[in-house]
């Protein structure tokens, strides 16, 4: 496939082939073997384990391809999957700072028209077996697959700059949510966040905030849309809009990450430690070849095609109105949680008027009301 066909290398590998090598120098170290009889080769162990993950076929499948027993596969898999997590992830997620969460602000109202926006929210469900001894109705998730979930954080550009990996699939996303580090970073005033903002052309102040449906809880850092049966303006309609087209960055960055790591896509059989590790290595590999891509011109992207993403004000008025997994709001006891919940709800009316101004508004969003 080098000297042949490089699509077919692409499409087996998820990667060029310069790619590859560069990766392989990495994490060979990590997955040496001493040479003895039946020895597999790093690169042989890397073109399995990557084969795997991008095509999703059973594990004795891409064994068969490379002429190695199951048994073998699987203890290949696991740790090429770990040896991809500890090299990359220093790289991939380097710690957010102010600087960083300035710049992703930069991007979302460059891009998605939403402003002092630090990344979009959102859970997504990857289907596995049911795992021994589990206790009854722990992996089953609301549309009665058994599941993981990956709590992800992405910029303008589908790149993760968060992720929280093996939630349990009966755990709804405000649950996991409340319990990730992001969260109690944000809680206890630790994440290093920008300082509050001037809404661009606009005179109200702002702090960097969060976007996610629904499903989480509205607050000073987490902007939420209105909940369908408290619509009762087209203002409010028009908040949605915006607030949906900023936060479908993230839906684009499961959808990428499952179309290119297709193992993401299919229920497949693994124990919860090695399912872990398979997401994981997928999430890392994502968000390497989103970094190779950064200085190359769009017509050349080969990782995220534009076929694979949204193109800003264009074909975007059929957007819902609120996330899937909406639910009534409720007013949290917590006094602490009453007085966020305030606090949102002043930031996000700001966000209502800013939106209409002149200063905030995009010509399109008027047509989101009749179409």
């Amino acid at each position: 496939m080098l000297e042949v066909d490089l699509e077919v290398f692409f499409e087996y590998f998820r990667m060029t082939p310069e790619a590859f090598n560069e990766l392989l120098a990495r994490v060979a170290p990590l997955i040496q073997k001493r040479p003895q009889y039946m020895y597999i080769p790093p690169g042989e162990r890397l073109a399995l384990t990557l084969h795997f993950l991008a095509t999703g076929s059973y594990q004795k499948f891409s064994g068969a391809l490379f002429t190695i027993p199951q048994p073998t596969v699987n203890g290949i898999i696991r740790e090429t999957c770990e040896a991809l997590w500890d090299e990359l992830r220093e790289e991939v997620f380097p710690p957010m700072t102010e600087e960083s969460m300035a710049r992703t602000m930069d991007g979302f109202w460059e891009r998605w028209d939403f402003p002092n926006m630090i990344g979009a929210l959102d859970g997504k469900h990857v289907n596995m077996q049911n795992q021994p001894n589990a206790r009854e109705g722990e992996w089953l998730n609301y549309k009665g697959d058994f599941s993981m979930v990956l709590l992800g954080m992405c910029d303008a550009n589908y790149k993760f700059v968060y992720v929280s990996i093996g939630g349990r699939g009966r755990r709804h996303d405000a649950g996991l949510w409340k319990e990730c580090d992001l969260y109690a970073a944000l809680r206890d005033g630790t994440l290093p966040l920008p300082p509050p903002r001037q809404l661009p052309g606009g005179t109200v102040v702002t702090p960097p905030t969060i976007v996610g449906d629904g499903a989480f809880p509205l607050g000073p850092n987490l902007m939420t849309p209105f909940r369908q049966p408290q619509i009762v303006s087209d203002a409010e309609r028009i908040y949605n809009y915006r607030l949906s087209r900023a936060r479908r960055t993230i839906e684009n960055a499961f959808g990428i990450l499952s179309s290119r790591w297709r193992v993401l896509r299919w229920t497949f059989i693994a124990h919860e430690e090695n399912a872990r590790s398979i997401i994981k290595a997928c999430v890392v590999l994502h968000n390497l070849l989103i970094l190779n891509q950064e200085n190359v011109p769009p017509q050349r992207y080969w990782y995220v095609t534009a076929r694979l993403h949204d193109i800003p004000g264009f074909g975007q008025f059929n957007l819902p109105a609120v996330g899937d997994n909406d639910l009534p709001e409720r007013e949290p006891e917590p006094a602490e949680d009453v007085r966020e919940l305030e606090d949102g709800r002043e930031i996000r009316q700001h966000l209502v008027d800013y939106f209409l101004s002149p200063a905030g508004e995009i010509p399109y969003q008027w047509r989101y009301l009749t179409e």
